[in-house]
């Protein structure tokens, strides 16, 4: 087996141990930076949720309800439940994987109403009051789903004319959604929760493209290295060895015509070269010695 060859399978075995210690690594890697990734772009969803809500609230509301106590209507628009939602579901057209719901145990709109998933997280809502984010998984339809969950709670007393009770609720309110969801609510208490949640296979894609990305650049410089170092050892190491070897050929068959291997730098393999120059002008001598010697020798027999 050539020395080249010998080198090649070494490079080889070092790059596969290596490409699968580094592949588990920063798969590893990659997929925590995917769901992080996806866990921010979620949180942000629902900073933008809350912040409608709030624009809503102290903005829209004000001037709708004017609107809505001249012309005796109701205006959906005013709710910020509804402003969140909606916004959410324009925002879907973009992120279609992420959706947002405000889950609630006794909803005014039937769209609003908590699965049994959903009610188990307005539990630990109303079980920890001072709880006031929840990050996790659960199954919907069948596909585990990552989510971020803030609690509903009742802290500004506007909210009540809507919610406590059906006389006190507005009719045109009634007459759209009926009197017998939403209310009952209470200053300060926990009636449901806002949701951004995202199937965990976006994570799960994100981390599968990375990964692949970087066992290709990782392929791309191990293979730039592999010929790197094919043709520095061939240069440095290889074609020096095979002058010496053809001298040395040359030599142990009676040829001392050959010319002297040229010296340059003085590296490990320039000074092999030099003194193989000096051995071989030291068995030229000693060859025309014996030869002069042998001529000598037939001269007086």
């Amino acid at each position: 087996m050539k020395l080249t060859t010998k080198i090649n399978l070494i490079l080889a075995a070092t790059f596969l141990v290596t490409l699968l210690l580094v592949g588990i690594n920063s798969y590893l890697l990659t997929e925590d930076n995917a769901l992080q990734q996806v866990t921010d772009q979620a949180e942000l969803i629902m900073q933008e949720a809350l912040a409608v809500r709030s624009y809503t609230v102290n903005e829209i509301r004000p001037l709708l309800n004017q609107n809505g106590d001249s012309d005796g209507n109701f205006h959906p628009q005013t709710v910020p439940a509804y402003a969140a939602s909606q916004t959410a579901n324009l925002l879907r057209q973009s992120r279609p994987n992420y959706s947002y719901k405000e889950a609630v145990f006794n909803p005014t709109n039937p769209r609003d109403k908590a699965t049994p998933a959903e009610e188990q997280i307005i539990r630990q809502f109303i079980a920890d009051p001072d709880l006031t984010k929840l990050v996790g998984s659960q199954e919907v339809d069948g596909v585990k789903t990552l989510y971020i969950a803030y609690p509903i709670r009742i802290i500004n007393p506007k909210c009540l004319a809507c919610h406590s009770t059906p006389e006190a609720a507005p009719s045109a309110m009634r007459a759209i959604y009926g009197d017998t969801g939403g209310f009952g609510w209470k200053l300060n208490e926990v009636v449901g929760t806002q949701m951004v949640a995202v199937p965990y296979t976006l994570p799960a894609e994100l981390a599968r493209k990375t990964f692949i990305s970087f066992l290709v650049s990782l392929a791309v410089i191990f293979l730039l290295l592999f010929f790197v170092i094919n043709i520095t050892i061939s240069k440095l190491v290889l074609t020096p060895v095979s002058r010496l070897t053809r001298m040395a050929d040359e030599l142990s068959k009676g040829n001392l015509k050959s010319a002297e291997i040229k010296v340059t730098g003085k590296d490990e393999l320039a000074e092999m070269s030099a003194a193989f120059n000096r051995m071989r002008r030291s068995v030229i001598k000693i060859v025309q010695l014996m030869r002069k010697m042998q001529a000598k020798i037939k001269a007086k027999s």
